[in-house]
């Protein structure tokens, strides 16, 4: 494989999680402001909103950001399809679902609000998602299109765009619309999002003057292709979106059967949705970031049939997901209530911390996984184990809910079971798909890497070192022996940016 590939992947990588993590701390930003500028009763409407919204968004973006960035980097090489063609489609296509979709999503707000969410102040606050279902789709699409040509830049600069505009509309319009009432309030607070959603489509459709959609001529299937991807990807989403719906109604309706006060299973529920799981998977945007880098470089890979190369992906990704998170899982482990308090400013939900952080490691390294997959076209494996694994939970929730000493624990179990059980039968597919064998000279490096690290730390809290600088030497330890050890490498970077230096 050419250094100028190698060097694409660490760079594009790097890009995207820099960018993620700007977009992470400003939507963290965001979130302070607008809560402690809508109220509890304001909050409660953008908070229900959320679901619902998303679930139909999921439907009319049609994967389209995983699906032409695929398309077009495969074209690209082997010209078996139009990048043209594939975006004019695509966008095409995601405007004809998004209308149906934004219909139904109409005729559906008036009877959701009132027989289903109990609620009807929601009602103006769901009108407020309906340009969001038209524009997701398009934005989404153009994304893609840079993605597949692997000018991760401008698809990590549209997203910083998006999150810009979204979070300067929604406190421009708070503050406008506050003296008007909390539901309009919330109505332009909601509305924004399709204004960030819009600057990203602006954005990026300023970059495609600079770097103009390819045409080939004489192809042909794009439509099919596109189908083909779009649809198992978008199906294995909405059923992970409405599987999550039917959860707390699911979790409540059983455990009150069972005779457990409400308040006590939503107040456990809320601690675990709001609190524990938001902390465990704190670093998210590092896996999200390495499936998104991931895609276009195994899919050209795969259309030149380099296996070394698809293999060399894999590895790199897997340890970049690894590294990070064993980092967090050690630091949660021993100071899993100073974090929570830090940043959540409670310290609900941290006797759990302690027991899940090394099994969430298994969360950031599926993410990947399912990215590789996907790049290799099986998305349709991926969207029959996710299936599986969304009902299996469900399952889960009910026959745990009857054991007496798990009860309200009932959905932390089986997320952590189906979680884990996912994280292994997709990577048992990747392993017997690509052929790819394990590298235990590495990983015998990380397990003494991790040991180390967790000796150290263990040795800090029984000294009463202030946590925050026991985590900064234990993270600089750790990264320092994962570069050592040839885990992780700089050169790529160096060699980058010493030719941007020279020009």
């Amino acid at each position: 494989m050419s250094k100028k590939k190698i060097n694409t992947f660490f760079i594009n990588t790097f890009i995207i999680i820099l960018t993620n993590f700007i977009v992470k701390l400003l939507g963290l930003i965001n979130k302070i402001a607008i809560t402690r500028m809508l109220g509890t009763k304001g909050m409660s409407l953008y908070v229900l909103s959320f679901p619902t919204i998303m679930l139909f968004i999921s439907m009319a973006g049609m994967s389209l950001n995983i699906t032409v960035s695929k398309l077009v980097s495969e074209a690209v090489v082997n010209r078996k399809y139009s990048p043209k063609k594939i975006v004019n489609t695509a966008c095409k296509f995601t405007l004809f679902i998004s209308f149906f979709i934004l219909i139904i999503y109409l005729l559906l707000l008036k009877p959701l609000t009132t027989y289903f969410l109990k609620n009807e102040d929601l009602y103006i606050s769901l009108l407020a998602g309906a340009p969001l279902i038209l524009l997701v789709g398009i934005s989404d699409g153009l994304k893609g299109y840079f993605a597949g040509l692997k000018k991760m830049d401008i698809a990590s600069v549209g997203n910083l765009v998006e999150q810009i505009g979204r979070i300067s509309f929604s406190l421009i319009f708070l503050y406008l619309m506050l003296p008007f009432g909390i539901i309009k309030a919330t109505f332009y607070c909601l509305l924004a999002l399709s204004f960030g959603e819009l600057c990203a489509i602006i954005y990026c459709l300023i970059k495609i003057k600079k770097y103009p959609i390819p045409s080939f001529e004489h192809t042909t299937g794009e439509k099919k292709a596109i189908i083909d991807m779009a649809i198992p990807n978008t199906t294995s989403r909405l059923l992970g979106n409405f599987t999550y719906f039917l959860e707390p109604i699911l979790y409540t309706s059983v455990l009150s059967y069972l005779g457990y006060q409400v308040t006590d299973i939503q107040t456990n529920y809320t601690i675990l949705d709001a609190y524990t799981i938001p902390l465990l998977t704190f670093i998210a945007f590092l896996p999200l970031a390495i499936s998104t880098a991931i895609v276009p470089m195994v899919s050209e890979a795969v259309a030149l049939n380099k296996s070394s190369s698809i293999h060399y992906y894999i590895k790199k990704s897997l340890i970049f997901c690894l590294i990070p998170s064993i980092i967090l899982a050690i630091n949660l482990y021993f100071f899993g209530n100073e974090y929570m308090n830090l940043i959540y400013g409670t310290t609900e939900g941290t006797k759990y911390i302690k027991y899940l952080a090394f099994l969430f490691i298994c969360y950031y390294l599926h993410l990947p996984i399912v990215g590789i997959l996907q790049a290799c076209g099986f998305s349709k494996k991926v969207f029959i184990t996710s299936t599986i694994i969304n009902f299996l939970r469900l399952f889960l929730i009910v026959i745990l809910a009857f054991i007496k000493p798990i009860g309200l624990n009932a959905v932390l179990l089986a997320t952590t079971i189906t979680m884990v059980l996912g994280f292994l039968i997709n990577f048992s597919q990747l392993i017997k798909i690509t052929k790819y064998r394990i590298d235990f000279k590495a990983l015998t490096s990380i397990f003494l890497i991790t040991l180390i690290g967790f000796c150290l730390t263990y040795l800090f809290k029984s000294c009463h070192m202030p946590y925050l600088l026991a985590t900064a030497i234990v993270t600089i330890i750790v990264l320092g022996l994962a570069i050592w050890q040839k885990l992780l490498t700089i050169a790529s970077f160096k060699s980058h940016f010493l030719k941007i230096k020279n020009k």
